[in-house]
């Protein structure tokens, strides 16, 4: 699937005359890599994000679903539970979830650590801050893409029951214990925004 970004008009509207580029998105601190070629996008992945100095341990790769039935119904859950490396990184994802539920309100905020996701399908959306412009990108991720998300990047996805249906594998430097969510309330005063301003050279 072709990748589609776009900037937002009054933060809400999208402008599909303004699409936004990858190389456009990296200089953010978002780096976008798609898998066309490959007969195995997610062994690519894995192997990319291992020169990128991931630990392919079992503790450091893990399926996610946000699907709205991933949680409810007892046959996908079987299915997904099946799918984890343990018990623990089930938890830790359904806890990454509810955090993301509990900001429904105000649903922007950024990750404590740089994380990596792999797209197995996506029907949803996001949006990421380009505090260069005083903007936001709205992105669409697709089957076969790769995202690697600094740290401090603000993110906002509006978890609706009709933006839910994405899944797929997320990476983890330091282990899913270190995933985490920053909201956009304390967000200024967090060391990772700093380091991110810093690394795009905002201060």
């Amino acid at each position: 699937m072709a990748f589609r970004a776009y900037v937002l008009q009054n933060n809400v509207s999208v402008d599909s005359s303004r699409p936004v580029t990858i190389e456009e998105l990296s200089a953010l601190g978002l780096k976008v890599v798609i898998f066309n070629d490959s007969q195995d996008p997610e062994q690519a992945a894995r192997k990319l994000v291992q020169e990128w100095g991931y630990p392919l341990e079992k503790d450091c790769v893990v399926p996610f679903d946000f699907r709205q039935d991933a949680a409810n119904s007892p046959e996908v859950k079987i299915l997904y539970l099946s799918r984890m490396p343990d018990m623990h990184s089930y938890r830790q994802i359904s806890n990454l979830l509810a955090q993301l539920v509990q900001l429904i309100e105000n649903p922007t905020f950024a990750f404590p650590v740089e994380l990596a996701g792999f797209v197995s399908y996506s029907s949803m959306y996001l949006d990421v801050e380009d505090i260069k412009s005083k903007r936001w990108i709205r992105i669409y991720p697709g089957p076969g893409q790769l995202y690697r998300a600094s740290a401090g990047l603000k993110i906002r996805v509006p978890l609706t029951d009709q933006n839910r249906n994405h899944f797929g594998t997320v990476f983890c430097k330091n282990g899913v214990s270190s995933i985490g969510i920053i909201p956009e309330k304390d967000l200024d005063n967090h060391a990772a925004r700093q380091v991110y301003l810093n690394s795009i050279e905002m201060v």
